[in-house]
């Protein structure tokens, strides 16, 4: 959703997967194909930081993290997920395509 102090390589995949998702979007909704995809915001994972002191990661998004307000279970995640891939998103004449959405607790806006 914006550049991120993550990296540049691991911000331009994210920037592509949006990319690629409205452009897939495009491509199938004649097929009836719909392409969303969620932007998780801080998710609890086994993933590990390092943690000393001088770590590039918790240096520069240790910050990021604070401010974000609440870290999200799996579960809410899958929850969005699994809405955007539901009968709910569709619509007799429009259907919910092409879209990202933010599951951050707001963290994108910011």
């Amino acid at each position: 959703m914006r550049g991120s102090t993550a990296g540049a390589a691991y911000t331009a995949s994210q920037h592509g997967i949006v990319a690629l998702t409205k452009s897939l979007a495009v491509l199938y909704r004649s097929r009836g194909i719909r392409t969303n995809a969620v932007a998780p915001g801080p998710t609890a994972t086994n993933i590990r930081i390092e943690t000393r002191a001088k770590a590039h990661g918790p240096r520069l998004i240790g910050p990021c993290i604070d401010l974000s307000g609440k870290v999200a279970e799996p579960e809410e995640q899958s929850a969005a997920i699994a809405f955007l891939a539901s009968d709910a998103t569709r619509n007799i004449n429009i259907n919910i395509n092409g879209t990202v959405l933010p599951v951050d607790h707001g963290w994108s806006a910011m």
